[in-house]
């Protein structure tokens, strides 16, 4: 896989994760299971960021 290729699947997997953390949201979720999308959202937002990053510099 490419580091672009990786950039793009990290960007996907960001998109789906702030996707799942917004339905929950709209269904009225339980609060802890808002906070662990949350950060899963975070986390995936940060790997792309990092990976992103890592492309720009090369």
């Amino acid at each position: 896989m490419t580091l672009e290729q990786s950039i793009d699947l990290a960007e996907l997997q960001a998109d789906i994760a702030f996707d799942a953390y917004l339905a929950a949201f709209d269904e009225d979720a339980h609060p802890e299971t808002l906070d662990s999308l949350e950060t899963e959202a975070l986390i995936a937002r940060s790997r792309y960021d990092d990976l992103r990053d890592l492309g720009l510099g090369h």
